[in-house]
């Protein structure tokens, strides 16, 4: 069985304040950067590669965060243009940004720990 890091579980607990995000939704539109905190829940998948580091999970967790990175910016991109397409004002153009950034940056750290962990495992 694997020994629990030190806080390793707090820090997932903190994936759990990203709800505050919903409570800004007709609020201030930075309080929308809450949604980042949902990052923190791939503090689950580091913790199940445990704390050994070897070059095998060096390079997987760089092919990992290229993917994972690459697919977030792709998101970013498309979906800014598609708002602003089909937006005129200003405000919610700033609040529906601020959003997209928020979730696909939680996104995109979620999914590199989950693919590192994947192609570590090789499952």
């Amino acid at each position: 069985m694997k020994r629990v890091r030190k806080y390793s579980i707090l820090f997932t607990l903190f994936g759990f304040l990203g709800f505050q995000g919903f409570k800004e939704l007709n609020g201030d539109p930075l309080g929308l950067l809450a949604f980042g905190w949902f990052a923190y829940f791939s503090n689950f998948w580091w913790h199940k590669l445990g704390d050994y580091e070897d070059e095998r999970l060096v390079y997987n967790k760089h092919r990992a965060g290229y993917i994972a990175f690459s697919i977030g910016f792709f998101i970013i991109v498309v979906s800014s243009l598609l708002i602003r397409l089909y937006t005129v004002d200003l405000l919610i153009l700033y609040r529906l940004q601020v959003l997209i950034i928020a979730l696909t940056f939680a996104i995109s750290v979620n999914l590199w720990a989950f693919l590192t962990y994947k192609f570590d495992t090789g499952n």
